[in-house]
């Protein structure tokens, strides 16, 4: 019996070793499963979603991002134009996670360049009135530069933060010209001003945070700057850069802003009894006083109505001065008798972008273009321009045609009136033209003709208490 139970037992195959150990490979090799599939999809999720400091710092120190570009005017990525009040009606209803996701969206956008981008970038348009404006660090989320603090002239629950990147050697200039009290024209003809980020202020007030792509050059003479794009970007840092203090602070040095332009308006009313014969003489005209001028061209920016405009009943015509301040792109009028400056219609001064030269049809660094290549736009006859007085001239470009004498012509400008023969709707409009400087500025008598090719582009219409509509254009194209 032992010895067949022995047999038995030799005869048995031995278990097989490791048979314990097949199952934990099993679970090694589905979390290393795991692990592939989760880096798989984290490395989308890392690159879809640049916005997110983590992501971007990864990105950054794999060498996997391209750092903002500067674009031209013709190969900008296609987007829509929206003023104020469409920025209220598109975005004053969303909640605050509705909010941050399309900011997101947005800063998602702008640090791929808008590279295969879904739908059109939102820019900004309309003016807005500077409240303050702020250096900005390295530590900050576009690196050097100044973002200024501006509210809306239609919408004043509508604020921007306008970002001006450009190096350290640009900043006293910026900080010159982005003074309180400046206006801000965002133009879809000149400017692309992108929104990258939106906060909700509370009290029914927003804060676009908004960057020119075009990176142009703005403000005159002596005190203009050009921005270049930031060679580097603090995610980390987030946004909106103004702090709620700098915010209050910039409200309160408006409002003294304002209350200095009242207190100097009420002093330039009061009459002086220190004539030179005794005789009561009225106070010094508000177009002779560019800093009450200047201040108040903001008026309409806290509480737009009639009565805050610039309208000042005991100001008069004084024909020997210019018209007190003119921004940098807009042509003023020419100090002559036959051009006087009426301070009811004065408007505000703003800052407007000149965009740089590119290889396509534009030429020089005026924003020149090719007889008939000029943005699309309306085209006006000089007797239609007297609706624009009343309704304004909106932010599409608009051009004026027609021909032309001229009266009156000194450094870069020049006074035209249309011909005799263009008829009597004509006889009371008279057009000032900037002309680029060092180019060539037509003699008094010259004529003057600007066809559907080459026409003068508008830039403001201003009707004077007297019915003398002034039409201030500038040359836009080169032979």
């Amino acid at each position: 019996m032992k010895a067949v139970e022995l047999g038995r037992t030799r005869g048995r195959l031995p278990p097989p070793e490791g048979a314990d150990g097949l199952f934990g490979w099993t679970v090694v090799i589905l979390l290393l499963c795991g692990v592939a599939v989760v880096c798989w999809i984290g490395t989308f999720y890392v690159f879809d979603h640049p916005e997110q400091p983590f992501n971007y710092q990864l990105l950054a120190k794999l060498n996997k991002l391209v750092p903002p570009k500067r674009f031209e005017l013709t190969a900008a990525p296609a987007g829509e134009f929206l003023g104020a009040d469409k920025l209220l009606e598109r975005y004053g209803a969303m909640t605050s996670a509705g909010l941050q996701e399309e900011s997101n969206n947005l800063l998602r956008s702008y640090l791929r360049n808008y590279d295969h981008q879904v739908g059109k970038v939102p820019y900004i348009t309309g003016k807005y009135t500077v409240l303050d404006a702020f250096p900005m660090t390295d530590s900050q989320y576009f690196g050097a530069g100044v973002v200024a603090l501006a509210q809306s002239n239609d919408v004043p629950t509508i604020y921007v933060e306008a970002i001006f990147p450009g190096p350290r050697e640009q900043l006293a200039s910026m900080q010159r010209v982005l003074v309180t009290g400046l206006g801000l024209e965002l133009r879809r003809s000149f400017d692309l001003t992108a929104i990258v980020h939106i906060t909700n202020l509370g009290g029914g007030r927003l804060l676009f945070t908004c960057m020119p792509l075009l990176y142009s050059s703005y403000g005159q003479s002596g005190s203009s700057f050009q921005l270049e794009p930031p060679p580097a970007l603090y995610v980390k840092a987030g946004l909106p850069l103004v702090s709620n203090n700098q915010f209050e602070a910039a409200e309160n040095r408006f409002a003294e802003y304002r209350r200095a332009a009242g207190s100097q308006l009420a002093s330039n009313n009061t009459p002086s009894t220190k004539g030179p014969a005794g005789n009561a003489s009225p106070g010094p005209s508000v177009s002779n006083s560019p800093t009450l001028v200047a201040a108040l061209r903001a008026a309409p920016v806290s509480t737009p109505t009639p009565s805050l405009l610039l309208k000042n009943p005991h100001a008069s015509p004084t024909p020997k001065q210019p018209v007190a301040a003119t921004p940098a792109n807009r042509p003023s009028a020419s100090p002559t008798p036959s051009a006087p400056a009426v301070a009811e219609t004065t408007p505000q001064p703003f800052l407007a972008a000149s965009a740089n030269p590119g290889t396509g049809n534009r030429i020089g660094s005026w924003q020149l273009f090719k007889p008939g290549l000029m943005p699309r736009g309306r085209l006006f006859e000089v007797g239609q321009t007297t609706e624009l007085a009343d309704k304004g001239i909106g932010t599409d470009p608009i051009y004026l045609k027609g021909e032309f004498t001229v009266t009156a012509a000194r450094e870069n400008r020049a006074v035209l009136r249309p011909k005799a023969e263009s008829g009597s709707a004509g006889a009371n409009i008279r057009v000032i033209v900037e002309f680029p400087r060092g180019g060539n500025v037509p003699k008094e008598g010259d004529p003057i003709a600007r066809m559907n090719d080459r026409p003068f582009q508008i830039e403001d219409v201003r009707k004077g208490a007297d019915g003398q509509v002034n039409v201030y254009v500038r040359e836009i194209t080169v032979e």
